[in-house]
């Protein structure tokens, strides 16, 4: 474990004002996701002209993943428009618009959705996380979701009325760490605590882990949090498969017997980073952290 200030962060939040995104959920009531698509296909150029500091952290992702030259430029374009096919989705599912699921290992944690234990799942900013909640049987206990609680009126209320149908509850992180507390209690209830395990987010405390052939900063909490709890863990990942169809992988991460809190967080995050970066080569341009993921602080 290591100790850092760190400015490395990315604010977020989806673009747009709240009536915007009232507008694009009711276009989308009626419109195929297709046709915003073609229109998004027209808009990434400009999106990479001016968004210089996204377009430079997907260079520095790209050159991680081999690539040179035009074949970079153009795998950052696809990169962006994946980008935009995500965000629309996330929206189109709010306007009420279904998509096919392929399961590839989610039948475990529906499995363990019906065992009296909690546990946790970790996900990144890749894929389409967002949308996990829209698939979950979770029935017989109750899925907590740690949030970012930047974002507008708009997509936080559809969130919870979305996610509240499949009985997940969403708890927003705060400065006051409170979440802590209520996560706390999610687990020691029997019930799941799902979080993201790829941002640090102004925390200081975070483990290095070799991903993409350099090392990189993952933050401890996620992980320091699960081998505390010594519960089982699950990397969860929806990756976007067709215009309309998303792909699970899942996997549970497993650390040592050591009595050592920081040393069970240390391995899990290493396992994690592992299938991380395996995610990752798989769908490389399904990688939607837009700030340099690698860059040391002085």
């Amino acid at each position: 474990m290591k100790e850092r200030e760190t400015s490395r962060q990315w604010s977020g939040h989806t673009d747009g004002t709240s009536w915007m995104q009232r507008a694009l959920i009711a276009v989308l009531r009626v419109m195929d996701v297709r046709i915003l698509y073609g229109v998004m296909a027209a808009v990434v150029p400009f999106y990479m002209l001016f968004n210089r500091k996204g377009y430079k952290s997907m260079r520095e992702y790209f050159r991680h993943q081999g690539d040179r030259g035009l074949k970079r430029v153009w795998h950052i374009y696809r990169n962006h428009f994946i980008f935009g096919q995500i965000v629309i989705d996330r929206f189109a599912v709010f306007a009420g618009k279904k998509y096919h699921f392929c399961d590839n290992g989610k039948e475990v944690i529906d499995q363990y959705l019906e065992k009296p234990e909690g546990f946790v799942m970790l996900s990144s900013h890749v894929g389409n996380y967002e949308i996990v909640g829209c698939t979950l049987n979770a029935k017989q206990k109750k899925i907590n979701a740690l949030v970012y609680g930047g974002e507008t009126e708009t997509i936080m209320a559809n969130r919870r009325r979305l996610m509240s149908e499949h009985n997940i509850e969403l708890i927003t992180a705060g400065e006051d760490m409170s979440h802590v507390i209520k996560m706390n209690a999610a687990i020691n209830a029997g019930e799941v605590m799902s979080m993201h395990a790829d941002r640090l987010f102004g925390s200081t405390k975070y483990i290095e882990c070799p991903f993409l052939g350099e090392n990189a900063a993952f933050p401890m909490g996620p992980f320091a949090f699960a081998a505390q709890k010594e519960v089982r863990v699950f990397a969860v990942f929806l990756m976007k498969s067709r215009t309309k169809e998303y792909r699970f992988v899942v996997k549970e991460l497993k650390s040592s017997e050591d009595k050592n809190i920081r040393s069970r967080a240390v391995e899990l995050a290493n396992e994690y980073a592992a299938v991380l970066e395996e995610v990752v080569r798989e769908y490389p341009y399904q990688w939607f952290n837009y700030f340099d993921f690698w860059r040391k602080e002085k």
